[in-house]
């Protein structure tokens, strides 16, 4: 048995040893509860190994359904482009500008919370940058492609001009449905086999 089994087993029956002694008379009882016992305690003094016991997963990032914050003019971008490309994945810039793709909705929240992404950046006539980290967190299955702006450049930035599914398992009719309606100003648009949005 683990140190963290015989300690809980010992804990479980000492606290109901402690009770038949109150019910029987043979000890006074106190004016204190005895302490809860969490879930993961009880499988444990009931045989289970720490490991089978059930975890509740983690929640998605909290800036998925959380307000569209206040626009900042000048943005403060977060200058350490070495951690953002790195992030990114991007290593070969061509006049100043790299592309990236494969981008997650937790990875644009880590972005935006880290400052390297202007949650109200958009590429002309697309949705701006927090608009499609909502659309990301509602549907987990597309992710965004774009580009990064070098710091050698005035206009340092990390921009998002598409939104891809990467599979060719087909479009379901929910995610379809909300993607024509955000990709309605999309220079290209697909849905044959999979979901790709474009804006020039």
């Amino acid at each position: 048995m683990s140190m963290i089994g015989a300690s809980a087993q010992r804990a479980a029956a000492a606290g109901c040893l402690a009770l038949v002694l109150v019910a029987l008379g043979c000890a006074p009882a106190t004016s204190e509860s005895p302490a809860p016992v969490s879930a993961s305690a009880a499988s444990v003094a009931a045989g289970a190994s720490p490991s089978s016991v059930a975890v509740r997963p983690a929640a998605g990032p909290a800036l998925c359904g959380a307000p569209k914050p206040a626009r900042v003019e000048p943005f403060p971008f977060n200058r350490d482009a070495y951690r953002r490309d790195t992030i990114l994945g991007v290593s070969t810039y061509l006049g100043g500008t790299a592309r990236f793709s494969g981008l997650d909705h937790e990875v644009l929240a880590s972005l935006i919370e880290q400052r390297f992404v202007d949650p109200y950046d958009q590429q002309n006539l697309a949705p701006s940058a927090w608009e499609i980290l909502q659309f990301l967190c509602q549907h987990q299955q597309v992710v965004a492609a774009g580009y990064v702006v070098s710091t050698d450049r005035p206009d340092y930035r990390t921009t998002i001009e598409a939104i891809y599914t990467e599979y060719t398992g087909g479009v379901d009719d929910a995610l379809q449905g909300d993607a024509e309606k955000f990709c309605a100003d999309a220079d290209e648009v697909t849905f044959e086999g999979e979901l790709e949005c474009f804006w020039d």
